[in-house]
């Protein structure tokens, strides 16, 4: 496919798809200064603060991935009524998110990290969350809002960061079941260990060290990738199994083929948090548009490299994709 082809496919198609993401919504915040001294009281720095500011993380940031890229997206997951869940439904709303499959508690507080640093140095971070199994009630209400919306979505992506949304099998295991008895195509990207958590799946985006650990193999070679791969494409259930691998690309597996690989976009690294959220979004919403894996892959790395050129979590955003797409030559 020429560039031409992948931009006309971008610019028309993409606006076209509905999907839906589930999984671990989380708020990102950032606390900046400067440090001039240590602290007489203890061996630690001290931050004379100078700014704050809060980003979309987790679940929370493939959304804002799928809108950069143009598609209509729902969300469902879990907050609580605090500043950070507050701050999350406003935030996701005002990007054009239908955030009515969020389920509001006080159970349990709205997922936040919030980093200290200075001079885009990390000095420390805080995490205030619970990672336990959500309520009975909070279940319902996801597994009755994927049922009234399936008719109209083309996708829905499982964002699973082991915070809890999706730690019952047996929930993700019905959630899939709607999604394929209403042929919705389905991407899941967990940290999970456990192998076929989201068996019957058609993409799943694990990077090369949760593939390692959850199958105990230790790669340290290029052959141990293609035996890890293989095992857990065999293991998980899953149709085609996406390996992200940083600087070496994507690595694809699919039964009864070869191992491909797409190698990384060639630029300079700055911060590579939320990229995988970039790949998987970028993935889906090529998929649904009817592009193989192959390509839907080649544009996952183009996005990839253009968020971790930036500092911090950053979405993707259709304009500079098609901008990427016009710099590189026809092949």
């Amino acid at each position: 496919m020429n560039k031409e082809q992948y931009i006309e496919i971008i610019d028309n198609e993409f606006i076209k798809k509905n999907v839906l993401v589930i999984g671990d919504l989380m708020v990102d915040r950032y606390i900046a200064g400067k440090v001039r001294k240590l602290s007489p009281e203890a061996p630690v720095p001290v931050l004379d603060y100078s700014d704050k500011k809060f980003v979309a993380g987790g679940a929370s940031n493939v959304v804002n991935n799928l809108i950069g890229l143009g598609a209509k997206v729902r969300v469902a997951g879990i907050v609580s009524n605090d500043l950070a869940g507050r701050w999350l439904k406003d935030e996701l709303a005002g990007r054009g998110a239908l955030i009515d499959g969020i389920y509001e508690t006080n159970e349990r507080p709205t997922t936040m990290k919030t980093r200290y640093t200075t001079k885009g140095i990390q000095l420390l971070r805080v995490d205030r969350e619970s990672t336990n199994d959500i309520s009975d009630a909070a279940k319902e209400y996801i597994e009755a809002y994927l049922e009234s919306n399936a008719a109209s979505l083309d996708a829905v992506v499982f964002s699973d960061y082991l915070k809890g949304v999706l730690k019952d099998p047996s929930f993700v295991k019905k959630l899939i079941g709607i999604c394929r008895a209403n042929n919705i195509f389905v991407a899941a990207d967990s940290k999970t260990d456990e192998v076929g958590a989201f068996a019957g799946a058609d993409i799943m985006t694990p990077n090369v060290d949760e593939v390692s650990s959850a199958v105990g193999i230790k790669i340290e070679i290029d052959e141990d990738v293609d035996e890890a791969g293989k095992r857990y494409l065999l293991e998980s259930g899953v149709r085609v199994l996406l390996v992200t691998r940083g600087d070496k690309g994507i690595s694809v597996f699919a039964a009864n083929q070869s191992r491909k690989d797409f190698p990384a976009k060639d630029v300079e690294v700055f911060d590579v948090s939320g990229a995988g959220d970039t790949v998987i979004s970028t993935i889906t919403i090529a998929s649904v548009c009817n592009l193989g894996i192959e390509d839907a892959v080649k544009l996952g790395n183009i996005a990839a490299g253009i968020v971790i050129s930036k500092r911090g979590t950053v979405a993707i955003e259709k304009e500079e994709l098609l901008r990427s797409i016009n710099e590189i030559k026809n092949s």
